[in-house]
């Protein structure tokens, strides 16, 4: 199984001699730029200059022409007038949000039960479920994003329809689901609880005990 690894304070995307064409129109020629972790950066333009297209180049909604683009990390575009389609709601968002974190969380629970059981392959596979829990640190996603949506005055009602937000209501939605930790005024003064933890701050164990047959 592939499981998901975010690239943390590592985190960045570089751009090199990228061209890009919109309607028959070059509107990018030989665009370099590297956006690292936390970094903002305005891009300024008349209208029809790309200002959209280099955006969906480096997040990867769009092709180059010409260039390449890395990435490492997690990109998620926060789009202008973000859309509430038919049937989704806050939870929709905060589910999607949190879909990695759960599922190295339930490889882990898995790999967990598969020591236990005495399955002879079950080692390599608690190693890599463990590190991927370790490095998207699963075990407070949750919180991480609840955190988030309250410091940036979102709604945290996972029931709500979005196409009941106004448009200013879903962008604190969209933005603190995306990056969770750009939003928390301090992550570290929080304890690490969570729903899935029952409160608890949850275990980070090297190895779990395992039944003796």
């Amino acid at each position: 199984m592939s499981l998901p690894v975010e690239a943390g304070g590592s985190a960045h995307i570089r751009a090199e001699r990228v061209t890009g064409t919109r309607a028959s129109r070059r509107v990018l020629s030989d665009a370099s730029v590297t956006v690292s972790a936390r970094s903002r950066i305005a891009v300024v333009g008349e209208n029809g200059r790309g200002k959209t297209t280099l955006p969906h180049v480096l997040a990867g909604l769009l092709t180059p022409d010409a260039g390449t683009v890395q990435r490492s990390g997690t990109i998620g575009p926060a789009r202008q007038e973000p859309a509430g389609r038919g049937g989704e709601t806050v939870g929709t968002l905060t589910s999607a949000a949190l879909a990695a974190s759960n599922t190295a969380l339930e490889a882990l629970d898995a790999a967990t039960a598969a020591l236990a059981d005495g399955d002879p392959a079950a080692d390599d596979r608690y190693a890599t479920a463990l590190e991927a829990t370790t490095r998207l640190d699963a075990w407070d996603a949750e919180r991480r994003v609840d955190v988030a949506l309250e410091a940036l005055g979102a709604c945290t009602d996972r029931a709500r329809p979005l196409t009941t937000l106004s448009v200013g209501q879903r962008h604190r939605v969209r933005p603190a689901c995306l990056h969770p930790e750009a939003a928390l005024p301090n992550p570290s003064a929080a304890p690490a609880t969570s729903r899935r933890s029952g409160g608890r701050s949850p275990a980070r164990p090297d190895r779990p005990p395992v039944r003796r047959r």
